[in-house]
């Protein structure tokens, strides 16, 4: 588990690819806060049980306390830790993640209430506004199913690439003392219970009808397509993102492996080569049959792909020295690299 990377677990995409409710939790916690600022409503977020629940009985306040951030810091870590999450929602699927997101708001509510009754004598009075307690059952998630990309020891302690994440998520629980790290605690022991699968929660899924609604109607508005990639880690996807046909860098390959093999065949195809460069540079008529026409852009286009570190003054040379054979030309370009 260990080799595994984290674009591995992404399925090779970037973004918020395969990631539509993860898209959909930034963005709008992203707009609640500002207009939370924006309208001066953010003393009607945070979560308090006297007066506004047990005297104001004003119960929407168990729902829209979740919605925004009260403050720009925690809406960024917050909100850095919510992409990171993408991660978990393309483990899951789009349908699990979102019923785990709704199980894990209602635990985790329940679990504020609780902990503001336990803890008052402690000085817990509030909770603050913000999704504190989901974005740790969510990362209680991240925690137990991702595995880790690397590791490495400072000061003999081993650490994974997963310590960035936490870190934030230790700023961010203890930002503002006990009032963010009780339902960051609640959050966590939310995240526990739906992985420990009591009474089934982990197959709860909301109705076909509302799946089915959302999939026709909300995912169209709100999903993203793929990233496009600038590397390519395997032969097809190489020839692929150059348009290249993969039987002819197939034929390079082996054709230049040959050579390797016969040093003296390979010192004769460089000298050739060479020869057939230098007379390109000295002006000389090509050979019969062969095409003075010049390099087209395309194949130019192709070979700054296929060797990023050269000139285009050089690539241009290559071309003219194979009489436009884009083959060739490849062939010429890794005898001169």
């Amino acid at each position: 588990m260990g080799v595994h990377c984290e674009d591995l677990n992404n399925n090779g995409f970037t973004g918020f690819y395969n990631a539509p409710v993860t898209k959909m939790i930034s963005l709008g916690v992203g707009a609640c806060s500002l207009l939370a600022s924006v309208l001066n409503v953010k003393p009607y977020l945070h979560l308090q049980l006297t007066p506004h629940l047990t005297t104001h009985h004003q119960f929407w306040r168990l729902l829209v306390s979740h919605l925004a951030f009260a403050n720009s810091s925690d809406l960024l870590f917050g909100g850095l830790i919510v992409y990171h999450m993408r991660v978990v929602e393309r483990q899951f699927g789009t349908p699990k993640y979102v019923a785990f997101i709704a199980i894990s708001w209602v635990l985790s509510t329940l679990l504020e209430i609780g902990a503001l009754v336990m803890l008052s004598k402690l000085g817990l009075r509030s909770i603050p506004a913000g999704p504190f307690a989901i974005l740790f059952a969510m990362l209680y998630q991240y925690h137990r199913i991702i595995p880790s990309t690397y590791k490495f020891k400072i000061f003999g302690a081993t650490l994974s690439d997963k310590m960035y994440i936490y870190v934030i998520a230790t700023h961010l629980m203890l930002s503002q003392s006990l009032a963010t790290l009780a339902p960051a605690l609640c959050g966590l022991f939310a995240g526990a219970l739906y992985r420990s699968d009591i009474v089934g929660i982990k197959r709860w899924r909301f109705p076909r009808v509302l799946s089915s609604f959302a999939s026709r109607v909300v995912l169209p508005l709100i999903a993203s397509a793929p990233a496009a990639r600038s590397t390519a880690t395997t032969p097809e996807q190489r020839a692929q993102s150059i348009g290249l046909p993969m039987e002819s860098m197939m034929a390079s390959g082996i054709r230049n492996r040959r050579q390797a093999g016969r040093p003296g065949q390979a010192r004769a195809g460089v000298d050739s080569t060479m020869r057939e460069y230098i007379g390109t540079l000295a002006g000389r008529a090509p050979e019969a049959g062969t095409s003075a026409r010049p390099p087209s852009e395309e194949h130019i286009a192709i070979l700054m792909t296929m060797f990023p570190g050269q000139t285009r003054e050089s690539v241009i040379n290559a071309l003219a020295t194979a009489h436009n054979d884009l083959n060739r030309a490849v062939e010429i370009m890794l005898s001169s690299g």
